[in-house]
Protein backbone atom coordinates (compact mmCIF):
# COMPACT_ATOMS: atom_id res chain seq x y z
CA UNK A 1 0.00 0.00 0.00
CA UNK A 2 2.93 2.38 1.09
CA UNK A 3 4.48 1.89 -2.83
CA UNK A 4 1.50 2.73 -4.71
CA UNK A 5 1.13 6.03 -2.61
CA UNK A 6 4.22 6.89 -3.85
CA UNK A 7 2.96 6.10 -7.47
CA UNK A 8 0.07 7.91 -6.81
CA UNK A 9 2.22 11.07 -5.61
CA UNK A 10 4.62 10.69 -8.30
CA UNK A 11 1.84 10.61 -10.78
CA UNK A 12 0.06 13.45 -9.39
CA UNK A 13 3.33 15.91 -9.03
CA UNK A 14 4.37 14.90 -12.30
CA UNK A 15 0.57 15.95 -13.56
CA UNK A 16 0.62 19.01 -11.80
CA UNK A 17 4.25 20.13 -13.30
CA UNK A 18 3.05 19.60 -16.87
CA UNK A 19 0.23 20.86 -16.72
CA UNK A 20 1.41 24.16 -15.06
CA UNK A 21 3.93 24.94 -17.70
CA UNK A 22 2.61 26.77 -20.59
CA UNK A 23 3.30 25.75 -24.13
CA UNK A 24 4.24 27.75 -27.02
CA UNK A 25 3.62 24.53 -29.67
CA UNK A 26 2.96 27.06 -32.46
CA UNK A 27 6.03 26.02 -35.16
CA UNK A 28 5.91 25.34 -38.41
CA UNK A 29 5.35 21.78 -38.02
CA UNK A 30 2.04 23.19 -36.56
CA UNK A 31 -1.47 23.63 -38.88
CA UNK A 32 -2.23 28.00 -39.37
CA UNK A 33 0.05 30.58 -38.80
CA UNK A 34 2.76 29.73 -35.91
CA UNK A 35 5.85 31.74 -34.62
CA UNK A 36 8.09 30.07 -36.79
CA UNK A 37 7.84 29.70 -40.62
CA UNK A 38 10.84 26.84 -40.85
CA UNK A 39 13.44 25.44 -38.52
CA UNK A 40 15.14 29.10 -38.75
CA UNK A 41 13.02 31.70 -39.79
CA UNK A 42 10.85 33.45 -37.46
CA UNK A 43 7.03 34.24 -39.23
CA UNK A 44 7.13 38.05 -39.21
CA UNK A 45 4.83 40.22 -41.22
CA UNK A 46 4.44 44.00 -41.50
CA UNK A 47 3.29 46.52 -39.14
CA UNK A 48 1.40 48.75 -42.01
CA UNK A 49 -2.57 47.99 -41.80
CA UNK A 50 -2.73 45.93 -39.15
CA UNK A 51 -3.44 45.81 -35.37
CA UNK A 52 0.24 47.21 -34.29
CA UNK A 53 1.77 50.13 -34.93
CA UNK A 54 5.74 50.34 -33.88
CA UNK A 55 7.62 53.82 -33.49
CA UNK A 56 11.34 53.65 -32.24
CA UNK A 57 13.84 55.79 -31.96
CA UNK A 58 17.27 55.40 -30.92
CA UNK A 59 19.90 57.51 -29.47
CA UNK A 60 23.81 55.92 -29.24
CA UNK A 61 25.22 58.07 -26.52
CA UNK A 62 29.51 57.70 -25.74
CA UNK A 63 30.90 57.28 -22.26
CA UNK A 64 30.22 60.27 -21.38
CA UNK A 65 26.84 60.68 -21.69
CA UNK A 66 27.24 62.81 -24.92
CA UNK A 67 24.82 61.92 -27.98
CA UNK A 68 26.49 60.66 -30.80
CA UNK A 69 23.78 60.16 -33.38
CA UNK A 70 20.41 59.31 -33.47
CA UNK A 71 17.78 57.75 -35.56
CA UNK A 72 13.90 56.96 -35.42
CA UNK A 73 11.80 55.11 -37.68
CA UNK A 74 7.86 54.45 -37.78
CA UNK A 75 6.76 50.90 -38.56
CA UNK A 76 7.80 47.39 -38.25
CA UNK A 77 7.00 44.04 -38.17
CA UNK A 78 5.82 41.36 -35.53
CA UNK A 79 4.41 38.01 -35.00
CA UNK A 80 1.23 37.18 -35.78
CA UNK A 81 0.58 35.32 -32.87
CA UNK A 82 -0.82 34.81 -29.32
CA UNK A 83 2.71 35.54 -28.16
CA UNK A 84 2.53 39.08 -29.16
CA UNK A 85 -0.42 39.57 -27.38
CA UNK A 86 0.68 38.08 -24.32
CA UNK A 87 3.89 39.75 -24.07
CA UNK A 88 2.05 43.54 -25.49
CA UNK A 89 0.29 42.67 -21.99
CA UNK A 90 2.47 41.14 -19.89
CA UNK A 91 6.35 42.09 -20.65
CA UNK A 92 6.03 45.52 -21.36
CA UNK A 93 4.71 48.01 -19.08
CA UNK A 94 2.21 50.43 -18.16
CA UNK A 95 -0.59 50.58 -21.23
CA UNK A 96 -2.82 53.75 -21.55
CA UNK A 97 -5.19 54.24 -23.76
CA UNK A 98 -5.09 56.60 -26.46
CA UNK A 99 -7.35 58.25 -29.49
CA UNK A 100 -5.67 58.74 -33.11
CA UNK A 101 -7.78 59.84 -35.62
CA UNK A 102 -11.14 58.50 -34.02
CA UNK A 103 -9.32 55.23 -33.77
CA UNK A 104 -8.88 54.11 -30.09
CA UNK A 105 -5.57 52.29 -29.42
CA UNK A 106 -3.59 50.57 -26.15
CA UNK A 107 -0.23 52.60 -25.77
CA UNK A 108 3.24 51.00 -24.16
CA UNK A 109 6.44 53.14 -24.01
CA UNK A 110 9.00 50.54 -23.55
CA UNK A 111 12.76 51.56 -23.33
CA UNK A 112 16.04 49.30 -22.67
CA UNK A 113 19.47 50.36 -22.64
CA UNK A 114 22.07 48.24 -24.61
CA UNK A 115 25.89 48.74 -23.65
CA UNK A 116 28.13 46.75 -26.75
CA UNK A 117 28.55 44.03 -25.39
CA UNK A 118 24.43 43.17 -24.66
CA UNK A 119 24.29 44.91 -28.94
CA UNK A 120 26.54 42.19 -30.93
CA UNK A 121 28.65 40.19 -28.25
CA UNK A 122 29.87 37.76 -30.56
CA UNK A 123 31.75 39.94 -32.86
CA UNK A 124 33.42 42.46 -30.78
CA UNK A 125 36.60 43.38 -29.23
CA UNK A 126 38.40 46.70 -28.09
CA UNK A 127 39.49 47.15 -32.04
CA UNK A 128 36.48 47.52 -33.65
CA UNK A 129 32.71 49.43 -34.28
CA UNK A 130 30.17 47.78 -35.78
CA UNK A 131 27.25 49.66 -37.79
CA UNK A 132 23.72 48.35 -36.37
CA UNK A 133 20.34 49.20 -37.77
CA UNK A 134 18.00 46.76 -36.74
CA UNK A 135 16.38 46.96 -33.47
CA UNK A 136 13.94 44.16 -31.68
CA UNK A 137 12.16 43.76 -28.69
CA UNK A 138 13.00 39.59 -27.95
CA UNK A 139 11.21 37.06 -25.73
CA UNK A 140 13.48 34.01 -24.97
CA UNK A 141 11.90 30.54 -24.10
CA UNK A 142 11.69 27.02 -25.41
CA UNK A 143 9.67 26.63 -28.22
CA UNK A 144 8.50 23.23 -29.66
CA UNK A 145 10.59 21.90 -31.98
CA UNK A 146 13.39 24.57 -31.56
CA UNK A 147 16.15 24.87 -28.96
CA UNK A 148 16.44 27.50 -26.80
CA UNK A 149 15.96 30.31 -28.38
CA UNK A 150 15.04 33.87 -28.25
CA UNK A 151 12.41 35.34 -30.59
CA UNK A 152 11.86 39.34 -32.32
CA UNK A 153 8.23 39.87 -30.90
CA UNK A 154 8.78 43.30 -32.16
CA UNK A 155 11.36 44.40 -35.21
CA UNK A 156 12.56 47.75 -37.09
CA UNK A 157 14.98 49.16 -39.07
CA UNK A 158 16.44 52.37 -38.63
CA UNK A 159 19.32 54.34 -40.37
CA UNK A 160 22.73 52.51 -39.22
CA UNK A 161 24.87 53.90 -36.80
CA UNK A 162 28.23 53.24 -35.98
CA UNK A 163 28.81 51.67 -32.27
CA UNK A 164 32.17 51.27 -30.15
CA UNK A 165 33.47 49.64 -27.32
CA UNK A 166 32.09 52.63 -25.03
CA UNK A 167 29.06 53.87 -26.69
CA UNK A 168 25.52 52.93 -24.80
CA UNK A 169 22.39 52.84 -26.94
CA UNK A 170 19.31 53.82 -25.85
CA UNK A 171 16.01 51.75 -27.65
CA UNK A 172 12.67 54.11 -26.90
CA UNK A 173 10.07 51.81 -27.94
CA UNK A 174 6.35 53.16 -28.43
CA UNK A 175 3.98 50.42 -29.56
CA UNK A 176 0.57 50.74 -30.23
CA UNK A 177 -2.16 48.39 -30.15
CA UNK A 178 -5.35 48.99 -31.86
CA UNK A 179 -8.56 48.54 -29.73
CA UNK A 180 -11.98 46.49 -31.26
Amino acid sequence: MKGFAIVLLGVIFVTLIAGSVQSVAADHLEPGKGIFKDENRVNLVLTKDSKYQIHIQIQILNEQGQLISIAETSGGKYIPHEITDNTFNEKLGKKEIVTIDNIKYEKVQYTNTLFYSAVAPNIWSSEFSHYLGLWVVQLCGVYDGHEDRCVPIFQANTSVGLITKDDVVVNQWTILRELN
